[in-house]
C-alpha cells in the first residue's frame, strides 16, 4: 500500500497464486505441456473462449462441438488448423486427443455434459452455474470427489485481480461489520440473439426460456453471489424475491427484470437487481461496512470511509498525518491491481488456474464445492422469484 495517495496495490498471493504459477501455471512451458481442449458450445460464450485461448499458449483448441451448423463452422474455423468438428459431444469427448473440455452450453445441459465427461477421464471447465438443480449440485459433488479430474467452475471473480483484492480488503476488516451488499446489473435491450431461421429460436436464445434458463438471475447474479459467498465463507440462509415480464411482451418465459434479497446467517443482506428496460448506472458492486464503503464496476473499484473519529482512523492500517484529513472528506480512492496483463480479464486467469491444477493436481479456487454452493443459492433465489415465496436453505 502506498499510503502517501492511498493507491492500493494488490497480491496475487491473496488468493494462493503468485506471479510465476499464473504466467506459466506453476512450472516451465513445453510442447509437452500443451494442454488440448475440447470446446462443448460454440455460442457466444465458447467461441469468445476460443478467442481468449489464443492468448494462452498453454492450451490449443483441438475440437469443437455444437449443434448448430454455422455456429460450429464459426468455432473450428476461429480456432485454426487442425481443430475437428463434432455435432455430438459424445464422440468429442471419445477423442483421445483431447485432454480437457470446456461445457458452455444452455445451463440445463450442464449437469449431463459434465457426467459425459467425468465419465470419459476428461478434465473440465464447466460454466457457470454449475448446474440447473439442486440436486444435480449434490450429486456432482460426489462424481468429481470420486475422481482424480481436475474440475473448476467459471465464477471468473475468483481470480479478477481486483476482485480477490477487494476480498482481501474486506477480510481484513477495512470496512469494519458488513450488514448489507447491494448488486445491480441493468441494461437497456431486449437480451436478444439474431435467429436465422424460427428453428433455431430456442436453441439460440434459450436464456428466455425455462426449460434451459434461470434468466437474469442464472446468467448475471449468479458472479456476484458466488463472490460474497467467498468472501465470507458463507452462503444465503434464506430468499426472497420478486420478478415480472413486464416490458418485453415478446413471448419470453424467464423475467425482464429481478430483485431479490438474500439473508445470511449473520444476519447480512444482499440485494440483488436487474432490468432489461433501464441502464443508468448498468453495473455496481456495493459492500456497505461500519468504517467504509467499496464501490465495484466490473474492472475498477474506489473505497470510500465512514466519517470517523480520529482514534478510529488511527487504527486504519497506522495511517496517519495528512492521510486521516482524506479520509474525513468522504473522497473516494481507486484501488489499483497489478496485472500479469493489462488486457487479461477474470477468465484469463480462471484458465491459467485450470491449467495449474491439471498439471499439479491442486483444487482450482472455483472449484466442485463452491461451484455447487453457488449454484444451490442461484437456484433458491430464482425458485423465490418464480414461486413469490421464501426459500430456506436446506
Amino acid at each position: 500500500m502506498n499510503r502517501r495517495d492511498f493507491v492500493l496495490k494488490s497480491s496475487l498471493a491473496a488468493a494462493g497464486l503468485t506471479l510465476s504459477q499464473i504466467k506459466a501455471g506453476g512450472k516451465t512451458i513445453s510442447a509437452n505441456d500443451v494442454v488440448q481442449l475440447g470446446i462443448i458450445g460454440t455460442g457466444d460464450r465458447g467461441g469468445g473462449i476460443i478467442h481468449i485461448l489464443k492468448k494462452l499458449p498453454q492450451f490449443k483448441v483441438v475440437a469443437c462441438s455444437d449443434i448448430i451448423p454455422f455456429r460450429l463452422e464459426k468455432a473450428v474455423a476461429s480456432a485454426g488448423p487442425g481443430c475437428k468438428a463434432y455435432q455430438d459431444y459424445r464422440k468429442l469427448l471419445a477423442d483421445p486427443n483431447v485432454d480437457a473440455v470446456v461445457i458452455s452450453t444452455p445451463l440445463s445441459l450442464h449437469y449431463d455434459m459434465a457426467v459425459a465427461a467425468l465419465e470419459s477421464g476428461k478434465h473440465i471447465y464447466c460454466e457457470k452455474a454449475m448446474t440447473y438443480e439442486i440436486h444435480q449440485a449434490r450429486d456432482l459433488v460426489k462424481k468429481v470427489q470420486a475422481t482424480n479430474q481436475t474440475f473448476i467452475v467459471g465464477h471468473q471473480y475468483r481470480y479478477h485481480p481486483l476482485y480477490f483484492q477487494v476480498a482481501d480488503f474486506i477480510r481484513q476488516g477495512y470496512l469494519g461489520d458488513i450488514t448489507n451488499i447491494y448488486i445491480q446489473w441493468n441494461r437497456n435491450g431486449d437480451w436478444r440473439r439474431h435467429v436465422p431461421e424460427p428453428k433455431y429460436e430456442r436453441m439460440i436464445n434459450w436464456r428466455m426460456y425455462r426449460e434451459y434458463s434461470g434468466g437474469l438471475t442464472a446468467e448475471l447474479h449468479s458472479h456476484q453471489i458466488d463472490f460474497v459467498n467467498w468472501v465470507f465463507d458463507s452462503h444465503p440462509s434464506r430468499a426472497i424475491g420478486f420478478g415480472g415480464i413486464d416490458y418485453w411482451k415478446d413471448g419470453r418465459e424467464t423475467f425482464d427484470n429481478v430483485n431479490t434479497l438474500l439473508e445470511y446467517p449473520n444476519g447480512m443482506k444482499v440485494n440483488c437487481i436487474s432490468l432489461t428496460a433501464n441502464a443508468h448506472e448498468g453495473y455496481q458492486f456495493k459492500f456497505k461496512g461500519s468504517k467504509g464503503t467499496i464501490e465495484l464496476t466490473i474492472n475498477k473499484g474506489w473505497l470510500y470511509y465512514e466519517n470517523l473519529n480520529k482514534k478510529e482512523l488511527g487504527t486504519v492500517d497506522g495511517v496517519s498525518g495528512a492521510t486521516l484529513k482524506k479520509f474525513g472528506s468522504g473522497k473516494g480512492y481507486p484501488i489499483e491491481v497489478d496485472r500479469v496483463n493489462e488486457d487479461w480479464e477474470g477468465t484469463h486467469y480462471a484458465f491459467m488456474d485450470f491449467y495449474h491444477c491439471i498439471l499439479n493436481e491442486n483444487e482450482p479456487a472455483s472449484n466442485v464445492k463452491t461451484g455447487a454452493t453457488a449454484a444451490i443459492s442461484v437456484r433458491m433465489a430464482i425458485d423465490a422469484l418464480r414461486e413469490g415465496k421464501m426459500q430456506k436453505w436446506k
